[in-house]
C-alpha cells in the first residue's frame, strides 16, 4: 500500500467519520515583517541590520494526542524520521509536514525568498520546528562571509540613555539541536494555496521577552570603550545569546 493510502486509511479508521487526509504542497519563504526594534530586560533597544541563521529540515506539526501511540508506526518516514528522535515531539504535536533540506534564513536581505515547497497533510496545524546547523560553502556564501562555519550571524545597534553601541554576533549551536514548538496556526485543506512565511520575532509577543535579554552592551564595551562589540563563541555573552536564539518564542510561521 502506498504511503498516502496507508495514512488515509489510518485517519479514516481513527479520526472523526468522513475525515480524510490529503497531501498539499505549499511554498515556504522568509518573512521579515516582524523584524522590529526590541527592548531588552536591561533597557537596551536593539535594531538589527543583519539577522541570518543556518537551519535544516523545517517541520510543521498538528497539536493533540490522537494517534500519539500509533502514529509512529503508520506515518510515512519522509515526514517523521527525525521528529520522533527528540523528547519535545509529543509536547509539540505530530509532525505531518516538512520542507527537507539545508537553508539560510536571512531576514534582513532576503525577505520573501522562497526556500522550497513543503509537503503537508491536511489538518489543523499548531507548531513549527527546525534544526540548527553550521553554514557551509555549499550554501553559496562568499569565501569571506562571516556566517561560514557558524550557525548564526547578527549585527545591529543597541541604544540606551543616549549611548549607541554597534555589535556583531557569531553564534555556534551544536549540530542536531532543534528549535521545537514555534507557533504555526493554520487549518490546511486540500485547496489551501497560501505560502508559509517563517518569521523571526525579536520580541516574544506573549511575554515581551527580548532576544537580547541578559546582554549588557555597555559592560561588553568596557575593554576598549570604542562603541563596538563583537560577540563570539567562547564568550559569556555568546552563551547567553545562544540560549535565547534557540527558544521557540522568537519564531513563528504564518500564511502569506
Amino acid at each position: 500500500m502506498k504511503k498516502y493510502q496507508a495514512l488515509t486509511l489510518l485517519c479514516t479508521l481513527g479520526c472523526a467519520p468522513s475525515q480524510e487526509v490529503a497531501r498539499v504542497e505549499l511554498p515556504v519563504e522568509v518573512d521579515a515583517s516582524m523584524l522590529t526594534a526590541s527592548t531588552s530586560d536591561l533597557g537596551w533597544t536593539v535594531e538589527l541590520s543583519t539577522a541570518r541563521i543556518a537551519v535544516s529540515d523545517v517541520q510543521f506539526s498538528i497539536q493533540g494526542e490522537q494517534h500519539e501511540s500509533s502514529a509512529s508506526a503508520w506515518l510515512p518516514n519522509w515526514l517523521v524520521s527525525r521528529a520522533w528522535a527528540h523528547p519535545g515531539h509529543y509536547a509539540g504535536g505530530n509532525v505531518t509536514g516538512e520542507l527537507v533540506g539545508a537553508f539560510i534564513l536571512d531576514w534582513t536581505a532576503h525577505d520573501g525568498m522562497v526556500l522550497g515547497t513543503a509537503d503537508l497533510l491536511t489538518g489543523d496545524y499548531n507548531g513549527m520546528n527546525f534544526g540548527f546547523r553550521a553554514a557551509e560553502a555549499t550554501d553559496g556564501l562568499d569565501a569571506d562571509d562571516p556566517l561560514l562555519g557558524h550557525s548564526a550571524h547578527f549585527s545591529g545597534t543597541a541604544t540606551k540613555d543616549g549611548i549607541s553601541i554597534s555589535f556583531t554576533a557569531l553564534v555556534d549551536i551544536d549540530a542536531g539541536t532543534q528549535m521545537v514548538g514555534a507557533p504555526f496556526e493554520l487549518v490546511i485543506e486540500a485547496d489551501t494555496t497560501s505560502a508559509l512565511g517563517l518569521q523571526l520575532l525579536p520580541t516574544d509577543p506573549t511575554e515581551a521577552k527580548s532576544l537580547f535579554d541578559g546582554l549588557d552592551f555597555a559592560a561588553l564595551d568596557d575593554d576598549d570603550d570604542d562603541g563596538a562589540v563583537d560577540i563570539t563563541p567562547g564568550d559569556d555573552a555568546h552563551n547567553v545569546f545562544r540560549r535565547t536564539l534557540q527558544s521557540h518564542v522568537h519564531y513563528d510561521a504564518v500564511p502569506r
